[in-house]
């Protein structure tokens, strides 16, 4: 395994996460509410979510956090066994980005507002509000589950 294997994912990772956690915070900074960017099409508005995807057992803050924890652990070690620049490799990254961009503001919130929510803006049609770090890893899985059906 060579340095580069094992240091490139978890970069591009940190450049995905910061650009996800700048967005946040910009728009909470900002308090944008219901910015309509395309008409019954794309609205940004500033939302909190203290659930998993798309408010999920939100009264388990906690519990899902240290569950989140031992997810984010094994994604990291799951770079051990994919090959460098593979659909694998970058759905792994765009996980792990998206991870670390919500786990490290909920972490945050935890700690410092005892609440463990996270900022959610983006309005898309009837999906429910959601930020970079949930696209992230949504483009990921769906990547993930590409790569495992053409290896089949």
């Amino acid at each position: 395994m060579n340095l580069n294997k094992k240091i490139l994912p978890y970069l591009y990772a940190v450049i995905f996460a910061s650009l996800d956690l700048i967005t946040k915070y910009l728009i909470r900074i900002n308090n944008i509410q219901e910015q309509v960017i395309i008409d019954n099409f794309l609205t940004i508005d500033l939302t909190y979510n203290t659930g998993i995807a798309f408010g999920l057992f939100s009264e388990y803050t906690l519990i899902t956090y240290v569950f989140s924890i031992f997810v984010f652990t094994w994604l990291i070690f799951q770079f051990r066994e994919v090959k460098n620049g593979t659909v694998e490799f970058y759905s792994l990254t765009l996980i792990l980005a998206g991870a670390i961009g919500n786990l490290g503001e909920r972490g945050w919130n935890l700690v410092f507002n005892d609440n463990g929510k996270v900022t959610d803006f983006v309005e898309l049609l009837f999906i429910p509000s959601f930020n970079l770090a949930d696209t992230y890893i949504s483009f990921g899985i769906v990547l993930l589950l590409y790569s495992e059906i053409k290896n089949k």
